[in-house]
């Protein structure tokens, strides 16, 4: 039995690093925070949201939104919209019922983001909907992202706070383009290939069973409150990460 070899390496895109400091904001979705199936993922305290905010260039003078900022996730190839995704918990789980409710109350962290987007606090319900597009400034700081299997840890950018936004009135000034969600690329590939699981090698089973050991693993330490989400977070990313190269054979 002759098995077939390539040269080739896996080459994954790594996630937007650009100066730190204040910038123009634009959100561009909402949503919630789910696994690969579309699941609700539940983090220590409850249920998050994310909040997709494309970072945009300031004039030098006016600090007006000029157009978004780029950057190549991989060493070679096109550039991409830089868009930073801010996760906060909209539902909390009360621990002596396992019921949920809401997050959003007066002192929230939400409702200060909310409150920069120009929502007024109130008893009805929140229409993300009518959110989207609205301008804000964004914080923008460094963190360490541990790197994939055979890759180096690296700086990446994060919000580290959101504030409204007080600058001039933005002209016409190009829409940031988010980059397709991993989950949907997965859900598409998973339909295409799932007549031909079975005929996957040994060793690739072996590692999807592996991989989603681990995953079950890091979901038991994070519900026990020995794995903070950040670091369940990019563990996760990772292993799908790897569960999506060995699904791509």
């Amino acid at each position: 039995m002759k098995l077939p070899t390539s040269t080739k390496t896996a080459s994954f895109g790594k996630k937007p690093h650009i100066k730190k400091g204040y910038y123009p904001g634009k959100l561009l979705k909402v949503e919630p925070f789910t696994d690969s199936d579309g699941n609700l993922r539940e983090g220590k305290y409850g249920r998050q949201l994310l909040f997709h905010f494309a970072v945009y260039k300031a004039d030098a003078d006016t600090g007006t939104p000029i157009e978004p900022l780029t950057y190549s996730p991989k060493e070679e190839g096109d550039k991409e919209d830089v868009v930073i995704p801010k996760f906060v918990y909209h539902e909390y789980k009360n621990k002596k019922t396992g019921e949920f409710q809401t997050a959003i109350t007066p002192n929230s962290a939400i409702t200060k983001i909310l409150k920069a987007l120009g929502w007024e606090f109130a008893e009805d319900d929140v229409d993300t909907d009518v959110l989207i597009g609205k301008w804000v400034e964004l914080n923008i700081d460094d963190y360490t992202q541990k790197g994939r299997e055979g890759e180096e840890d690296y700086k990446a950018s994060t919000i580290k706070d959101i504030n409204p936004y007080e600058g001039p009135e933005p002209g016409d000034v190009r829409e940031a383009v988010p980059k397709t969600p991993k989950k949907v690329e997965k859900q598409v590939k998973h339909k295409a290939v799932k007549k031909e699981e079975s005929k996957k090698m040994p060793g690739d089973i072996k590692e999807l069973e592996s991989i989603a050991d681990k995953k079950k693993e890091l979901k038991k330490l994070r519900d026990e409150g020995v794995l903070r989400d950040t670091a369940y977070n990019d563990s996760i990313e990772q292993l799908q990460a790897r569960e999506d190269k060995v699904n791509a054979k």
